[in-house]
């Protein structure tokens, strides 16, 4: 929020951006965050840890949940302050000065005709693409309702309505918050789809990083942890002699023998099927 975003020039004639402030949001930042933040941090952490006891799948959750939000957040910062598209409000917020009228010949006007003296409230006009409301709701409800879907195998062909009835529950408290992004006045309607859309493509792909496909028969399963691959310490060299007896030779990685021993095979003959002279490894 540092930044200065881009100033796009606008016209005073322009209905859709002539819209009172409110100075009361419906849904105010604050609880913006307790609904797409705090309160799916505890549904996670509670179905984790009550039912199925999970540590692994209370990290993976939380992993994929906080990369969703993340990821959003900060696409959407980047277009708020390089669009630089004004809100439905700004002319209010503007306050041109009086008898201000649009420059000829393109009938466009600038920030230079404001007489808003609230720096913050002014450069907060010019943030309308995209809502960062809509982003966020869909980006952290839209994982929730991922999270639910998987739990509950909602792909298990068995037909449980209420199932259903779950999935939309996150879905709809997060439409209710884009929706009434239009009804304070502070985004257009594209402004509020856009950041639907990206929060929700975020919310699908950051939750498949860490459990598998809805469609799995283990859907609510997270992933295994992604470790490298043991490497083994020693390897174990045999050099058979003449087909009745062989040498052990284990050596560590750095090339020290730690142990060098020689066996006799039990029973064996000269005509007996054993394994020629020459050395074999086993790792």
């Amino acid at each position: 929020d540092s930044m200065e975003p881009f100033h796009q020039n606008f016209s005073l004639e322009n209905k859709s951006i002539q819209y009172p402030f409110a100075e009361h949001e419906r849904v105010p930042f604050w609880l913006a965050a307790i609904i797409v933040f705090v309160i799916p941090v505890i549904i996670i952490a509670a179905i984790s840890l009550i039912k199925y006891r999970s540590l692994h799948d209370l990290h993976h959750a939380l992993l994929g949940f906080m990369l969703s939000i993340t990821l959003t957040l900060a696409v959407t910062d980047f277009f708020k302050t390089f669009a630089g598209r004004p809100r439905p409000d700004f002319i209010n917020r503007c306050d041109p000065l009086p008898g201000s009228v649009d420059a000829k010949p393109w009938g466009l006007s600038n920030s230079s005709i404001c007489q808003q003296t609230n720096d913050a409230i002014m450069k907060d006009g010019y943030k309308s693409f995209i809502s960062g409301h809509s982003s966020a709701s869909f980006s952290g409800l839209g994982y929730l309702t991922f999270y639910f879907a998987g739990k509950l195998n909602i792909f298990d062909k068995k037909g449980h309505v209420y199932k259903t009835i779950v999935l939309l529950c996150p879905i709809t408290v997060a439409a209710y918050i884009a929706v009434s992004r239009t009804e304070d006045y502070r985004h257009h309607w594209q402004d509020v789809v856009t950041g639907g859309l990206i929060g929700f493509i975020f919310s699908f792909f950051t939750y498949h990083q860490y459990y598998p496909p809805l469609y799995s028969p283990i859907s609510h399963r997270p992933l295994s942890v992604r470790l490298k691959p043991h490497s083994p310490q020693h390897r174990a060299e045999f050099t058979f002699d003449d087909g009745s007896t062989f040498e052990i030779n284990v050596i560590r990685n750095d090339g020290t023998s730690v142990l060098r021993n020689t066996k006799t095979l039990l029973g064996s003959t000269k005509d007996d099927d054993y394994p020629q002279e020459g050395s074999h490894q086993i790792v």
